[in-house]
């Protein structure tokens, strides 16, 4: 078996590929990953590929993504069985480690271990001081791998889904609260919050600092022409107290107008606030709908904001999977 770094845009193809096949659980399927996302992976490689060139010089740019999408395959007789994503969290010391899988007939044998432990390495040598993954609850084997190599669970995230959603109807604000359009560039606003509402615990893996959330404009310009390729309509809100203009939410969709993949909704709340949780998940459904009506809408929310479940159940969502977070300093 060969361990090598993933060589960009070469691996688009057949990680795609093996991506889709790794992630089957036949005793668990909602775990596994679904026709439409199957279709929206396979959808946003090609844009990747297209748009790969200006990649390349972003990162020349911005030296901050050159630490984007790195990690390794594992080739056994020619053909990928196995890999590991990670990426730096902006430009902090920070990592994501974004996906590890390994194709069901060649699990067990030690790949994931190896595979991990040559991205560890990778991050320190990039000067990395922590790192964090998501694992799915109940995926016992996974986790205790991750266990016995120093990641301890600090957080949870549970995601649920609507089917064929319906348009919901939509309520007004409450008084006191207002609601604005939320630009790409202003992270300033975003980090404010997350520095007001993110739990402690979370923070020592995840942080909350400037270099997380200030995104060089390069950066951006590739988002929007990867939204633009992709045919996906994002926009983004933040919510405000009028007496004084504290934040208390930002909330944010992604809708395919392709008809084809899958749509995605977000909220952030300030838990001080519950009462603004089912008014925000209606509006981003309605707007997300409204762009692009049928297609299956997926939520992940942390377990610190309990109002925002209760809301997305109300509205009939359902819960698929729950994810442990794990973290490891380095």
């Amino acid at each position: 078996m060969e361990l090598r770094p993933i060589e960009w845009p070469r691996d688009l193809k057949p990680l795609g590929e093996m991506i889709c096949d790794t992630f089957q659980y036949p005793e668990n399927p909602e775990w596994s990953v679904q026709i439409d996302e199957k279709e929206q992976i396979s959808h946003m490689l090609k844009s990747f590929r297209r748009i790969w060139p200006l990649m390349r010089v972003a990162q020349i740019l911005a030296p901050s993504l050159r630490d984007m999408f790195r990690g390794y395959v594992a080739i056994e007789d020619g053909n990928m069985v196995g890999v590991t994503i990670v990426q730096r969290h902006g430009t902090t010391s920070a990592w994501l480690v974004g996906t590890v899988g390994v194709l069901p007939e060649y699990r067990r044998r030690g790949i994931a271990r190896a595979a991990i432990d040559k991205s560890l390495e990778l991050m320190k040598e990039r000067g990395a001081k922590k790192t964090w993954l998501g694992v799915i609850s109940g995926n016992t084997p996974a986790q205790r791998l991750y266990e016995s190599l120093g990641f301890e669970a600090y957080d949870a995230t549970t995601e649920y889904s609507l089917s064929d959603p319906a348009m919901p109807s939509l309520s007004p604000l409450p008084p006191g609260f207002s609601i604005s359009r939320l630009p790409r560039s202003d992270w300033r606003t975003r980090l404010a919050l997350e520095e007001r509402i993110v739990p402690e615990r979370a923070r020592e893996f995840e942080p909350v600092e400037k270099g997380r959330f200030r995104q060089p404009l390069v950066f951006r310009l590739l988002i929007r022409l990867l939204n633009l390729v992709q045919r996906e309509k994002e926009e983004e809100f933040v919510v405000r107290r009028t007496s004084d203009g504290m934040l208390i939410a930002r909330c944010r969709y992604s809708a395919s107008t392709r008809g084809k993949g899958v749509n995605s909704i977000s909220v952030r709340l300030d838990p001080a606030y519950p009462g603004l949780a089912e008014h925000l998940l209606g509006l981003m459904l309605y707007k997300v709908v409204s762009r692009s009506p049928k297609l299956r809408v997926e939520i992940q929310i942390p377990r610190w904001m309990p109002s925002v479940v209760e809301a997305a159940e109300s509205l009939g969502f359902e819960k698929r999977v729950e994810y442990l977070k794990m973290g490891l300093v380095l």
